[in-house]
């Protein structure tokens, strides 16, 4: 990373400052690891000893903190010290991540597509027919968008990212490397004759909000007819399968290796941990959160935490779990009452 100035560093979270304001920082690390030259956070007691031993440059403390720096050592006072050091790391990583605008000349633009002055487009990207990409997105290395694509405003599209035909992207979302937005859906039917499958044609697209962030490797499928949707600030995880004609609204969260059947529909804030399956059709209630590894094949309207396969209310869940922990024992003492007759 570029190097940055305590001083800086205390203007962007609000800070007072103890020790040398003109010291550089170089990196950022926990705690236990960080050394000189690096900028680190305490907040947590449990890591005192941590903080009393640490060759950190910079240490952004709690403003109620009674210590004083060692020498060479610099302390940025605050409020809350976590939520300071995020924000220095977004900007490190906003800095770190600056790309040169313009189209890389092995690139390839095809015909009537609109391309804003501040884009940035990487090598070897295909840019199809009709689209249009607004301004500060970037599109880094080997990606594909297909006819008709449209990308909004200051979006990060990461490298071998695929966009099929007619996708349509809001404004700052994040798509991480390998993902795959707008394939075909699972979409068959069965011959009786002979078991054989003929293909649906997939027709529809995939539509993708604000403030959306998709996970490395995970496929979005295009809609049969009309829309997937995927709504403003909804998050998805590495590997994760959004089968056709899905609907996810706003601020849902999706962890890995989770899948939705076609046609599934989440509301608003759902939760769903890694692996978690979901049949197709199926409703999922705004404010619902699925536990890792559960599954359902009925919807759930009422918010709250469910767990298990097939989910249930978490207490029930874990009562059910606690009873068949218990079920070799209960074996057993029925089996001595069968003697005893």
């Amino acid at each position: 990373m570029k190097s940055i100035k305590c001083s800086e560093i205390a203007e962007t979270v609000k800070g007072e400052i103890i020790g040398d304001e003109n010291v550089s920082i170089f990196n950022l690390n926990r705690i236990e690891f960080a050394t000189q030259g690096e900028l680190t956070f305490y907040s947590d007691p449990k890591f005192l000893e941590s903080l009393e031993q640490s060759n950190a440059t910079c240490i952004i403390v709690p403003k109620d903190l009674d210590r004083k720096p060692e020498s060479g050592q610099t302390y940025i006072k605050v409020d809350d010290p976590y939520s300071a050091f995020i924000k220095i790391i977004k900007l490190v990583d906003f800095i770190s991540q600056e790309a040169a605008t313009g189209i890389h000349k092995s690139a390839v633009v095809g015909e009537n597509t609109f391309v804003d002055e501040s884009v940035s487009i990487g090598p070897n990207c295909v840019i199809g027919n009709n689209c249009r990409i607004e301004e500060g997105s970037i599109i880094e290395s080997n990606c594909t968008l297909q006819d008709n694509v449209q990308i909004g405003k200051n979006n990060r599209i990461y490298p071998n990212v695929v966009c099929y035909k007619d996708v349509i992207i809001g404004s700052n979302c994040i798509i991480h490397a390998g993902a795959i937005i707008g394939g075909d859906g699972f979409g068959f039917t069965e011959n009786r004759e002979d078991g054989s499958y003929t293909k649906i044609p997939q027709i529809g697209n995939v539509i993708i909000g604000d403030d959306v962030e998709i996970g490395c490797n995970t496929t979005i499928d295009r809609a049969v007819v009309g829309s997937t949707i995927i709504g403003n600030g909804v998050k998805i995880d590495n590997l994760c399968q959004i089968g056709h004609n899905c609907v996810i609204e706003e601020n849902t969260g999706i962890a890995a290796q989770t899948g939705l059947a076609g046609s599934t529909n989440l509301g608003k804030r759902v939760r769903l941990g890694g692996q978690v399956g979901i049949a197709g059709h199926l409703k999922i209630g705004d404010d619902v959160t699925l536990i890792a590894q559960s599954g359902t094949n009925k919807s759930i309207s009422q918010g709250g935490v469910y767990f298990g396969s097939p989910a249930r209310p978490q207490m029930q869940a874990f009562k059910i779990e606690a009873v068949l922990n218990n079920l070799p024992e209960l074996a057993r003492d029925i089996a001595k009452l069968k003697d005893k007759k």
